[in-house]
């Protein structure tokens, strides 16, 4: 590669920037034809700022549905109409903060994970409960370190988030089956789900929901969270759950020495291959000795990676060879974007 490749480093809040500076520094100096700049990717002019860059690399600190929403209109218009290779892609991100999103992916293509129901309506998500054994885990669209997530023991209290969801489609049903306001209130006030209503309106807060629930697996004390970066590289390990919960997602009680097992770090790397995920971190259950896939997610704490005392590298021949010591994953997101721009340019050249 002979031609300088133009890279754009996205500042952003969680200082990942400074660790891909870093990586793309000892590059330079190891006499990798490349340069790189910092830009503000949140500035009014950030259009202007990433013509001149063949890559642009950005792990911005966004969390939560409408920050993430912007994100991937940004990427989206990057890769689609400025033709920029970005990392992480479209294809990385779209279902970022979006578990409704994982779902369909997940279920199109079934992935190994616990049976899962998501529904925009009422009457189907409680026709849907009628089958159900209990316990169920009840989770929000969005949010992570096991926030928003719910173990509901009975139906009587799944039938009770139901309707705490479903408010507004209640309302209107009530509407329909009252002549009056005045007696459609005096039925409905005493109505919990009517109170989510008022509380939603005077906030002007969103009134159309969904149920998301998936099926409980019982006897996982921990799980196992493996992170991919490209089709190459992969980090695991546990994380116990917090006392006298079930959920292990941001204890922070993480296991570096538990071994990891081959399979599921191959089937993840292979996950990403399928889909063209730059980086994702998967956290897994176990039922009956198979692992389950329960989320997905491009965002995560790059210092619990960096922590553990190695990663695994797929190399060419299919085999997962381990590579002792820390290393920040920034330096794989790194080599990888690299990896990205050397195999469009062969594939332009093989084109020509």
């Amino acid at each position: 590669m002979k031609q300088t490749i133009r890279i754009a480093v996205g500042q952003g809040g969680d200082l990942w920037h400074e660790k891909f500076k870093s990586a793309l520094a000892t590059k330079v100096a190891q006499g990798y034809p490349l340069s790189y700049e910092v830009i503000n990717l949140d500035r009014h002019d950030w259009r202007q700022l990433v013509i001149p860059f063949d890559i642009v690399i950005w792990k911005p600190a966004y969390m939560g549905p409408r920050t993430a929403s912007h994100l991937k209109e940004k990427i989206y218009f990057l890769e689609r109409y400025m033709g920029k290779i970005v990392v992480p892609n479209f294809n990385t991100i779209w279902h970022f903060e979006s578990k409704v999103a994982q779902s369909y992916l997940i279920g199109q293509y079934n992935i190994a994970s616990p049976a899962t129901i998501v529904s925009f309506d009422y009457n189907d998500s409680i026709e849907c409960l009628k089958s159900e054994s209990m316990p169920l885990v009840f989770k929000l669209s969005h949010g992570a370190a096991s926030q928003n997530v719910k173990l509901v023991r009975s139906k009587e209290e799944a039938t009770r988030v139901i309707e705490q969801v479903f408010f507004q489609q209640l309302w209107d049903a009530s509407k329909a089956k009252y002549h009056s306001r005045l007696q459609q209130l005096v039925t409905v006030m005493f109505k919990s789900w009517f109170w989510t209503k008022v509380r939603r309106k005077l906030l002007n807060d969103e009134r159309v929901g969904v149920v998301y629930w998936q099926k409980f697996i019982p006897e996982n004390s921990a799980d196992l969270r493996i992170t991919a970066i490209g089709d190459r590289y992969a980090f695991g390990f546990w994380r116990n759950n917090r006392p006298n919960d079930f959920r292990a997602s941001g204890s922070g009680r993480i296991d570096y020495e538990r071994a990891v097992p081959e399979a599921a770090l191959k089937y993840c790397i292979d996950l990403n291959h399928r889909f063209g995920f730059d980086s994702m971190a998967y956290d897994l259950l176990f039922r009956e000795g198979n692992f389950v896939i329960t989320e997905i997610s491009y965002a995560y704490l790059d210092t619990a990676i960096y922590k553990t005392q190695g990663y695994y590298e797929l190399n060419p021949a299919g085999n997962l060879i381990y590579q002792r010591g820390q290393i920040w994953p920034q330096q794989l997101w790194v080599e990888w974007a690299l990896s990205r721009i050397e195999n469009r340019e062969k594939s332009s050249t093989t084109a020509t």
